[in-house]
């Protein structure tokens, strides 16, 4: 390993804290017990961290599961459909091409940015197909992502639903933190720079 990854890596492993974030509105499948009873209870459902920045980016060469999980983890993953918490319990119901609020709690604010996708699922009784089953959406105000500022904790970020109807779509948050110090494009180093942390959560949502 050469001396610029290596510093990379230590960096990750120094720097590196556990469970720091999720979706809570409409609530992701490891946290919709918070709100259904019936939901099986995962007490660490902010740290849908693709199995820590140093699995991610070390052993997993910088993938992430669909939800949140280790890439490497056998199918159906835990937060995938099918999976130990993708019961297809749903979240929430909302109205083809409306624009809604949805809730992120950040348990340990590392800056960064959020983006959001959406998959409709072709068989609900398999995993999501791909990485190219999420498809990207816009926030209200026509950006691609929502830049996220030191002290924010609570987030409300207005999300634009696609015009088309879904019995079973799958609305992803996809959080890539910045509050790592890593080797830049140019060569030098800075914070936000090289390889960072990423949360995913998804919720089962119906648009009609």
């Amino acid at each position: 390993m050469n001396s610029k990854l290596l510093f990379v890596f230590v960096g990750l492993l120094v720097r590196e804290a556990v469970g720091h974030g999720m979706m809570l509105d409409p609530p992701n499948r490891s946290s919709v017990w918070r709100v259904n009873p019936r939901a099986l209870k995962d007490y660490d459902d902010n740290s849908n961290f693709c199995g820590s920045a140093y699995v991610q980016h070390y052993k997993n060469g910088g993938k992430c599961g669909l939800c949140g999980d280790s890439y490497s983890d056998p199918h159906p993953q835990d937060n995938e459909n099918t999976g130990k918490y993708g019961a297809g319990l749903i979240a929430g119901t909302y109205e083809a091409g409306s624009v809604i609020d949805v809730k992120i709690r950040l348990t340990a604010n590392h800056l960064g940015t959020f983006t959001y996708s959406l998959c409709k699922l072709e068989d609900p009784k398999a995993p999501e197909s791909g990485e190219d089953c999420f498809i990207p959406l816009m926030l209200e105000d026509g950006s691609s992502q929502y830049n996220v500022t030191s002290n924010e904790f609570n987030i409300i970020n207005k999300v634009q639903l696609p015009e088309e109807p879904c019995e079973r779509c799958v609305l992803r948050w996809h959080y890539t933190a910045g509050n790592n110090w890593g080797v830049c494009d140019d060569g030098t180093s800075g914070l936000g720079c090289g390889p960072q942390e990423t949360f995913r959560s998804c919720s089962d949502i119906v648009i009609q």
